[in-house]
């Protein structure tokens, strides 16, 4: 992955190429007006000692400000034009890793997590702009500075320009080859940082469970074990990073102390003048500072490169849900069926030789044990996940081959764990959508009868319920939850035990009026409660990932098999709980 940072970088700048070869004019510009300042030096004084004219040591002095000005005035711009490239590149990078992100199928978002993927998200693109706005700029104008400056140092003495240039070398290259090391130790620093943040979100939502157990401690030992190794990473970097940034203060020192005396030996046998002699000072001095800009640049460099090589990572993943070649897109009726479909995870068969039929417009109750393989059904028709074996057909064609945004667009999946944004209610139901009509908010309300709460609600509908829905009950984010997959009218309307958290009595009601309004509409309704499937037109019991019974409420019953066990042993926790109600 090292090598691929730059890989990742280098093509975002090409829209900017433009304004790259302007940078490069600018730093050619600022760099010349500042390597030819000493040079002007350099006359003044040899004119001052030969002939003290106050008229020439204006015309210098006019001139060192005009060089200062025009230094300033392109440093500016270059520095601006730079800031422009590194929100583009961050802007365009971040959007193309979002779109990644949303893309990664089940088993990528559990290899990241969300909390390492927040920190590449953020954290690493700090360095990426760090890298385009203040490292770009600062090598530009201190490579054109080191090759001006030691140009001009040569034409008014070979023998010292030849040593700074041999000594700048040397620095430069130990820099370049030391660069590497510091790359990975900053890599893992921003590896363990994503570590440390995929803790810090895991535990922070979980926050009441922990309390609830009194882990505070030791889940505040387990957050010091990774910091002090997040803190241990960052001083390996440190370290590292240190022992290099001195480097071109330590060699510009030792160069100037030659120049100092080989320069003085030069004065005495008339082969350099005091002017020449003042002008390779100040060439010390400013590509001292020079030769620091490239050191601090090359780190950004390496730290961009480590940031975008982690970037990268995530972008070269390739969805393993995809459109094929040859997608179509159509009006869906809602017809499916499943010819001897199975689903694999490891070594064991999670879906094994499911078939049936479910007409358009018919719904479907899927029951059985936990782990028996419900959700896993629901996930293969929105193309949550392929089957490894035999085809799930929408109207007759294999879900595979319609276009991924068509297909789910005609169908509304309400899972079990209820996701809802720090936002009002109303924006929660109709998420995604554009000008719904209030009469058909209002509708879908009552249908997932959300309508009964609205009451308890300080604004209604226009209520912010709170980051995760925090502010409403299990029962009724469920419901909002419904009313969002209703507001949309699928073909398909998928509930993965979404009638869980609601109470009995509420839950009937739902599945009722969903029943009496369905009339094209093909629903699966997975569910622990029988009560919640037995108005369904056919319903199957899934064990081990096989249909093991199928047929209507009726007909289950009396088959006197694991449907009807299961319909007793419901009917005797009701009447246990009923006197306690």
């Amino acid at each position: 992955m090292r090598d691929t940072g730059l890989r990742f970088l280098l093509p975002y700048m090409r829209p900017y190429r433009g304004l790259l070869l302007i940078g490069l004019v600018y730093g050619l510009i600022g760099a010349s007006a500042s390597a030819f300042s000493p040079t002007l030096l350099g006359w003044a004084v040899d004119e001052l000692l030969a002939v003290f004219r106050v008229q020439v040591l204006g015309y210098y002095a006019l001139g060192l400000i005009g060089l200062a000005a025009t230094l300033a005035f392109f440093r500016y711009r270059l520095r601006m034009l730079s800031g422009t490239i590194a929100v583009g590149v961050s802007y365009q990078m971040s959007q193309d890793l979002f779109n990644t992100i949303l893309t990664l199928d089940q088993r990528a978002m559990r290899q990241y997590g969300t909390g390492d993927l927040l920190s590449r998200a953020t954290s690493d693109f700090i360095y990426i702009w760090r890298f385009y706005s203040a490292g770009f700029q600062m090598s530009v104008h201190a490579l054109f500075l080191l090759t001006i400056g030691c140009t001009l140092m040569a034409l008014t003495s070979p023998l010292l320009a030849g040593i700074v240039v041999i000594m700048l070398a040397v620095s430069i290259g130990v820099q370049v080859g030391l660069g590497r090391i510091v790359e990975r130790a900053f890599d893992k620093v921003q590896r363990d940082l994503a570590l440390l943040s995929a803790f810090t979100q895991e535990h922070l939502s979980a926050v009441r469970m922990i309390s609830a157990y009194t882990q505070e401690q030791a889940v505040v030992g387990d957050f010091r074990r990774l910091n002090d190794r997040y803190a241990q990473q960052n001083l390996a970097f440190v370290l590292r990073s240190s022992a290099i940034t001195p480097l071109p203060s330590l060699v510009v020192m030792v160069a100037r102390a030659i120049v100092l005396g080989l320069g003085g030996i030069m004065i005495i046998d008339g082969s350099l003048t005091i002017g020449q002699y003042v002008q390779f000072i100040v060439y010390l001095g400013l590509l001292s500072n020079a030769a620091q800009q490239l050191s601090r640049a090359l780190e950004r460099l390496q730290q961009g490169s480590a940031a975008a090589g982690r970037i990268g990572e995530v972008l070269l993943r390739q969805p393993s849900i995809a459109d094929g070649p040859e997608a179509i897109s159509g009006t869906l009726r809602g017809d499916l069926r499943f010819e001897n479909v199975g689903v694999r995870s490891d070594h064991r068969w999670i879906l094994r030789d499911i078939s049936v039929d479910i007409p358009a417009g018919t719904t479907l109750g899927i029951v059985g044990a936990t782990g028996a393989g419900k959700s896993t059904l629901l996930s293969l028709i929105g193309r949550i996940r392929d089957p490894d074996a035999g085809q799930v057909l929408v109207d007759g064609v294999d879900a595979r081959r319609y276009k991924l945004k068509h297909l789910r667009q005609a169908i509304a999946l309400v899972p079990q764990e209820t996701l809802l944004f720090s936002m009002p209610l109303r924006d929660n139901i109709t998420f995604g959508l554009k000008d719904v009509p209030d009469e058909r908010v209002l509708s879908a309300v009552e249908a997932a009868r959300l309508s009964n709460d609205l009451v308890q609600l300080p604004q209604g509908l226009a209520t912010i319920v709170g980051e995760r829905g925090a502010s409403l009950s299990g029962g009724q984010k469920q419901r909002t939850a419904i009313a969002r997959a209703l507001v949309r009218d699928p073909q398909i309307l998928l509930l993965d035990d979404a009638l869980a958290s609601v109470d009995t009595k509420t839950a009937a009601e739902i599945v009722h009026e969903l029943s009496s309004a369905r009339t094209q509409r093909t629903t699966l309704i997975v569910s622990q409660r029988l009560a919640a499937v037995r108005e369904a037109d056919q319903i199957i019991v899934l064990e081990d990932g096989r249909i093991v019974e199928r047929g209507t409420h009726r007909e289950l019953l009396a088959q006197q098999g694991r449907y009807a066990a299961m319909y007793r042993r419901e009917l005797q926790q009701s009447e246990t709980e009923e006197p306690r109600t």
